[in-house]
């Protein structure tokens, strides 16, 4: 009796690691955000966002123009239109900043950036209440950016 289960776990386990055949993971929940005209469009291997049952998971914006795709002239418009970009996809999904669970603010120098952020946060929060937040100096951002920031927000699917 242990030995047809055994074959019959080596048979799942072989099928469920072969290319192109078909399992449950498949078929996922994961709704991908498609850009429209108020967000940017990505430029390469990457979705704005994705949802997964009530939450909306936004991938890294940066502070550029959703037209041209060039970076936005000026530390504090370049920040202002990375969270706009952000917003702008999360609102895709049906989500607005009132929604917002968490955000990851990446920035090339921190004492530099974290008083910009803070007061563009403030501006688009008002007195809050804020969103958590991380801001993380990394060594470097792609085309030599300062900043970059994803979201993460609650947004039951209305049925």
């Amino acid at each position: 009796m242990i030995r047809p289960l055994r074959a019959l776990f080596a048979v799942a386990a072989v099928a469920a690691a072969s290319p192109g055949v078909a399992s449950a993971q498949d078929k996922s929940a994961v709704q991908i955000i498609a850009p429209t005209d108020k967000t940017i469009t990505p430029s390469g291997t990457w979705s704005i966002g994705a949802r997964a049952g009530d939450f909306v998971f936004i991938g890294g914006m940066r502070g550029t123009d959703r037209v041209t795709g060039k970076m936005v002239e000026g530390d504090e418009a370049r920040v202002r239109r990375m969270f706009d970009n952000m917003l702008a996809a999360a609102e895709a999904a049906g989500a607005s900043r009132h929604d917002a669970v968490r955000l990851t603010v990446f920035v090339t120098d921190v004492a530099k950036y974290r008083p910009v952020v803070n007061k563009v946060q403030k501006d688009i929060w008002g007195d809050g209440p804020y969103p958590p937040r991380t801001v993380l100096q990394v060594p470097a951002l792609d085309q030599g950016d300062i900043a970059e920031i994803d979201g993460t927000f609650y947004a039951p699917v209305k049925k």
